[in-house]
């Protein structure tokens, strides 16, 4: 049984992918097996804020300076490298237009967790809508891309207003997963490929197409919608956007908040895995004093055909991945549309 609800505006199976290491197969679940409650609340708030609009420069080559600092795998999780971003301490304050829905389901791919998600759709559209599926950063939620920091939303509806094709955009919680299975038995991943996608599809309120998708993360969640796009690939997966994403590239230096052991990141890892992404169209925005700026660089260099890779002055910060969000909202919409 579906129970809905109207809350106060509150401020604040695929297959495995396959590479030279023995890789394995994300824990599935099926959404089939159960019927998640989902509670609803169009979130308002204040007016929406104008957003920094800079464009990112095309395929930057300097050489990130900043080195590493995680030493020892086994004292990484201690260290607070520039995956981990300050903890949410509030619900995130979340602009008032287009309005923000909001649920919640119990999630077998995620241990048995209540599992929160957020949709917007933008304002002046009828219809069913294809939609972009967030995958978010460490130490944030499913919220955290619609407030007031990044309000991607914002930039959705400038866009649609402009007279461009409309898309929606749907995010879940994943807590610090990092999108793969873990030790704990969650797969956040396989949420959102089993669980979530499917009852976006369902739910009629939403008026939501799944048969092509597009994928948009930051910092983990960066790593996060590449790994996804990886196991699902073309043509279902219409095109990838992604800011700083969190890519370790030496397998002997990496935290345990990403990957359990070696085995695990020798299974998850996308390094080698480039060729799955040969028939989507993929851009990559990241600052040139980002720590993953290096990791990145030389990732995306094993592309073919190379992705549209993005670099400008900026860090690991909000102030960076909002700066390049209207030119990857115009990246996934336009590839959406065809």
């Amino acid at each position: 049984m579906t129970s809905r609800s109207i809350l106060p505006p509150r401020a604040a199976q695929f297959p495995p992918a396959q590479s030279s290491p023995a890789q394995s197969s994300p824990a599935q679940s099926s959404p089939a097996q159960s019927s998640p409650a989902q509670s609803r609340s169009a979130l308002t708030r204040r007016r929406l804020l104008a957003g920094a609009a800079g464009a990112a420069a095309a395929a930057g080559l300097v050489a990130c300076g900043a080195q590493d600092p995680l030493g020892d795998p086994r004292q990484a999780a201690e260290v607070g490298g520039d995956d981990r971003l300050p903890p949410e301490t509030a619900p995130p304050e979340i602009p008032d237009q287009p309005p923000v829905i909001t649920g919640s389901f119990v999630s077998p791919a995620m241990a048995g967790r209540e599992t929160s998600w957020a949709v917007a759709r933008p304002n002046g559209v009828t219809g069913e809508l294809p939609v972009v599926i967030v995958a978010h950063a460490l130490n944030t939620s499913d919220k955290t891309i619609f407030g007031k920091s990044l309000n991607i939303q914002g930039f959705l509806q400038e866009y649609v207003d402009a007279g461009n094709a409309p898309f929606a955009i749907a995010a879940a919680d994943v807590g610090r997963n990092y999108f793969h299975p873990r030790t704990d038995g969650a797969d956040g991943a396989a949420m959102l490929l089993n669980e979530f996608i499917p009852m976006l599809d369902a739910d009629p309120q939403l008026n939501l197409r799944t048969d092509r998708f597009g994928l948009y993360g930051w910092s983990m969640g960066g790593y996060g919608a590449l790994r996804i796009g990886a196991l699902v690939g073309a043509p279902r997966v219409a095109a990838i956007a992604v800011s700083s994403p969190a890519l370790w590239a030496d397998p002997n230096n990496f935290p345990p908040r990403a990957f359990d052991s070696m085995a695990d990141y020798q299974a998850n890892s996308l390094f080698g895995q480039q060729d799955r992404f040969s028939k989507i169209p993929l851009m990559i925005s990241i600052g040139s004093a980002d720590q993953f700026y290096t990791y990145t660089r030389q990732w995306a260099s094993a592309l073919h055909p190379p992705a549209a890779f993005g670099t400008s002055p900026g860090g690991h910060t909000n102030r960076f991945w909002r700066s390049v969000l209207p030119e990857q909202i115009e990246f996934l919409g336009r590839n959406l549309a065809l």
